[in-house]
């Protein structure tokens, strides 16, 4: 039980753990309140340190307030209170921010910079964009993606919550650049790759330099070191799978083409539609399974649909809405 004449460990780190274990302890009294705001205002250093755990309470509500707080449950001594305050905090930290950033220990996190708001960038069907980020790294948006940027004093982290986007990102090894997509998440310090996030998968390309792709739960994550040419895939209830691919020809959107090598064509359209304003319907799962190659524009609905026709044995019909169906041709 915590009693009022407790004192306030000297160590900064540790003090802001105490006192945010008590402010969230659910029994803490208008006394400690009175203390903890002193203690608060005495530095710009103490408020610092208890901002960084505060912000990463805020960004891990996903546990029941209930087993948080049993977390921070404040200790029955005084000595037990001494007893590596620091670390039973950053413990409980872990476990909450793991399914955030992967089980990113708690005050390594970094405070965010004051001076940068959240960034938020998104892009609709058939829409592409590019941004420049405050720190001058790149971020060349793909259609159909959504994805949050916040810079924190250790770290510049991006949030990919659908879509594609290819990061070239500007070195700087003292804070480096974090994509987390899901449980999946991306490690650089400078160079260029694409993500593509999809309902079920997580696919990391590499274009130049080094990166390190972490993936699954906190408790069983798997890791791979990819370099240029190196494509890490990460689905649903598998293990991570590295192979060597023509990253060239992953990110050919980035050209306004696409590019297929024998593929079956449901995914053939599947990736088409991704582009096209109006979308491909197959009619008979007959289709499905024959295969196509080429390189497309990714505008060029008319231009696709007379290649089908003509290496295909496919007949084209014309949807009111615009859209048109793929049947099989007799």
């Amino acid at each position: 039980m915590h009693t009022e004449n407790s004192t306030t460990p000297d160590d900064i780190q540790d003090a802001a753990a105490y006192w945010f274990a008590r402010v969230h302890s659910g029994n803490f009294t208008v006394s400690e309140r009175e203390c903890f705001t002193a203690w608060r205002n005495a530095n710009p250093k103490h408020e610092q340190e208890y901002r960084a755990l505060d912000q990463i309470w805020q960004a891990t509500g996903m546990l029941p307030e209930d087993e948080l707080r049993e977390l921070l449950e404040a200790p029955d001594s005084p000595s037990q209170k001494r007893v590596s305050r620091r670390q039973w905090l950053a413990g409980a930290g872990v476990a909450c921010a793991a399914a955030v950033v992967g089980g990113v220990a708690l005050h390594n996190y970094g405070v965010l910079d004051a001076t940068t708001d959240v960034l938020q960038y998104a892009t609709v069907q058939g829409e592409q964009r590019n941004v420049e980020l405050p720190d001058g790294s790149v971020i060349a948006m793909n259609v159909n993606t959504e994805l949050s940027v916040r810079y924190y004093t250790g770290r510049r982290v991006v949030e990919l919550a659908r879509g594609e986007a290819t990061f070239e990102v500007e070195p700087n090894p003292e804070r480096p650049f974090i994509v987390d997509a899901g449980d999946t998440s991306v490690r650089v310090t400078g160079t260029v790759f694409n993500v593509r996030r999809d309902q079920e998968r997580v696919a990391v390309a590499v274009e130049s330099g080094s990166v390190e792709v972490s993936a699954g739960r906190w408790w069983n994550k798997e890791t791979a070191m990819l370099t240029a040419d190196m494509v890490a895939e990460v689905k649903a209830n598998a293990p991570l799978s590295v192979v060597r691919a023509d990253v060239g020809a992953l990110t050919a959107w980035r050209q306004g083409k696409v590019v297929f090598r024998d593929q079956p064509l449901e995914d053939v359209v599947r990736e088409m539609n991704r582009y096209l304003r109006h979308p491909i319907h197959l009619t008979d799962s007959r289709l499905k399974p024959l295969r196509m190659a080429g390189v497309f524009n990714i505008q060029d609905a008319e231009g696709f649909l007379q290649a089908l026709q003509t290496h295909l044995p496919v007949v084209v019909v014309q949807r009111p809405d615009g859209s048109v169906n793929l049947a099989l041709l007799r």
